[in-house]
């Protein structure tokens, strides 16, 4: 990476998009904890602590403590050993298998964070440094490891982040400098019969680390279904959650956030609380409940409803601009789009994928619908398309149970492969201007980027927490992503300068009003990402915040309470 790109990226990470913002919040920030310093202590620094205090800590959490090596390092000639051809090729082959980076404490899925640090693409002369990971990790199985590893921070004025799996766009669990408190290993799981007033019946309580597939085939085994996203790796009980949670079944039971019942967490002070919507930490289960993840304090585990398990069915279609015009290719589209409405009001949702030449849902599903009731809700659309000439290929089956259901049609996802930004689309928007709609999206498509997007009927259950009101009363969750270029930083820069500047106003032309965006997939550069992450939550989230972890302790970028910190051109941590 060049020196001006370096430049470049410091002059991002210190910019107001990550850094203050007085005049939305005019917050009053407490000093650090060691009120002496300014900055987070950084390696190289004399307050860094020696390898005698890292080999405490390490004793002190039985051995848990890992230090950082690039996963990329076989790649390379470098401090870490010599290039290994093998190992190097077989690392290629699998960079974009989230499991790759999940079984490591340090390596990141969005490969921006990295900022070059140990790139297994590039040249084998290239830079192989620790870099913009994480210095070390505590890989956590109790809640003594956490105590210690907060502690250890505290003491040591460290930057301290919260990593679970590493299914992060926005460089939430990573960091330069930094010691992370992996969660991953948490992996209790059981289904429990819960009583309280604002719920009674059978729960799914998970351990931090526990993901989404561990979670549905938990629940699969009892007879039950819970609400989980499309990519099986992810934590349910970390950003997934806190962060609002969206997915296949949303439309059916609701967001991931509305299922939480309960939260234990260690807080920044190393107390152990639990969170429900009517003890005297009620705030803290708001906040965790969808006002987004790292930043309020580390979750043990979380209690979430379950819903009874039924025949399920899904439907893929796709079609492809072969044979006809861009006209008729896009007015597929706009037929697709206008049919949401119906579509999501009948209790079914999905995801679906498009360029400017191909067109694909994979999949749409229906908890509780048959067939006949899927082809019956989707036969309009498949009207059109033959009225509009469209070839296109549509397929859709009946399931036992969600589980079955999501094996067969859930579509295996890859990552490392995009930059993304994304958008909240108002239902009112699909209802009065689809056309509009459809024309952004081709606009964005004419750019090379592509479209996911993610339709929902998220009105229901009413649930007082902390997701984004904009929710409630959109349609789509509708991202949009340009290529990672793993061989020329520069094009990362620029496509996320497009990003930012060029294809997300498109949509926020056609949104009345000021925008939202789901917080876990949202643009880093964002210019007001409190505003479009959080909406009218942000002061409240930020005064809870200030409760629960008053010398802020815990960062993560974009989330509540970030604006107190400004990142350096060389990733250290420093107050605003």
């Amino acid at each position: 990476m060049s020196l001006a790109n370096y430049l470049l990226i410091g002059a991002l990470l210190s910019s107001p998009v990550l850094g203050a913002s007085p005049s939305l919040l005019n917050a009053t920030y407490p000093p650090l904890a060691s009120s002496n310093h300014s900055c987070r202590c950084f390696p190289g620094d004399e307050c860094w602590p020696n390898q005698s205090t890292w080999d405490t800590l390490n004793s002190t959490v039985g051995g848990k403590l890992v230090k950082t090596v690039p996963l990329g390092s076989p790649c390379h000639d470098s401090t870490f050993g010599a290039y290994d051809e093998g190992k190097c090729k077989s690392l290629q082959d699998q960079w974009l298998n989230p499991e790759l980076h999940i079984n490591t404490t340090s390596s990141i899925m969005a490969p921006f964070w990295a900022i070059q640090s140990c790139n297994p693409f590039a040249s084998r002369d290239g830079t192989c440094v620790v870099g913009q990971y994480v210095q070390y990790a505590v890989d956590a199985h109790e809640e003594g490891d956490y105590k210690a590893a907060i502690q250890f921070a505290r003491d040591h004025n460290i930057r301290l982040v919260i990593r679970n799996t590493a299914h992060d766009w926005l460089g939430k669990s990573s960091g330069a400098g930094a010691l992370a408190l992996r969660t991953h290993n948490l992996k209790n799981v059981e289904v429990v019969d819960y009583s309280a007033s604002y719920y009674s019946g059978k729960a799914l309580k998970v351990g931090a680390g526990v993901s989404l597939m561990e979670a549905f085939q938990a629940s699969h085994d009892n007879g039950y279904v819970n609400v989980g996203g499309t990519s099986p790796t992810v934590g349910i009980a970390g950003g997934y959650t806190q962060g609002t949670g969206h997915g296949l079944t949303v439309s059916a039971f609701g967001l991931g956030a509305d299922q939480a019942l309960e939260w234990e967490v260690v807080t920044a002070q190393g107390d152990i609380l639990k969170a429900t919507p009517e003890n005297e930490n009620s705030d803290l289960y708001w906040a965790l409940s969808g006002g987004g993840a790292g930043t309020y304090a580390a979750v043990l585990s979380l209690t979430i409803k379950l819903h009874k398990d039924s025949v399920t069915s899904a439907m893929n279609m796709s079609w492809t601009a072969d044979g006809i015009d861009q006209s008729t290719y896009y007015a597929g589209i706009t037929a697709f789009s206008k049919i949401l409405p119906e579509v999501v009001d009948a209790g079914i949702g999905g995801n679906w994928v498009n360029s400017n030449t191909s067109f694909s849902v994979a999949p749409f599903v229906g908890a509780g619908k048959t067939k006949e009731e899927i082809d019956a809700v989707f036969q309009p659309l498949v009207s059109e398309l033959k009225a509009l000439n469209i070839n296109f290929t549509y397929y859709s089956a009946e399931f036992p149970t969600f589980l079955d259901m999501y094996k067969e049609m859930n579509p295996f996802t890859e990552m490392g492969i995009f930059q993304i930004g994304s958008r909240l689309i108002p239902r009112g928007v699909i209802e009065t201007k689809s056309e509009d709609f459809v024309d952004a999206l081709k606009k964005i498509n004419e750019q090379g980027a592509w479209i996911s997007g993610l339709a929902y009927n998220a009105s229901t259950p009413k649930v007082d927490n902390a997701v984004n009101p904009t929710w409630r009363s959109s349609i789509i969750s509708l991202v949009a992503g340009t290529f990672y270029d793993y061989q020329n930083f520069d094009n990362n820069i620029a496509n996320q300068k497009l990003m930012t500047e060029t294809l997300l106003p498109e949509l926020s032309r056609v949104i009345p009003g000021e925008p939202s965006a789901y917080s876990n997939e949202g643009d880093p550069w964002e210019p007001e990402w409190q505003k479009v992450f959080y909406g009218e939550n942000y002061k409240r989230l930020l005064d809870i915040k200030l409760k629960y972890d008053p010398e802020s302790t815990l960062y993560a970028r974009t989330a509540v309470g970030s604006e107190a910190w400004i990142e350096k051109p060389d990733g250290r941590l420093c107050k605003a």
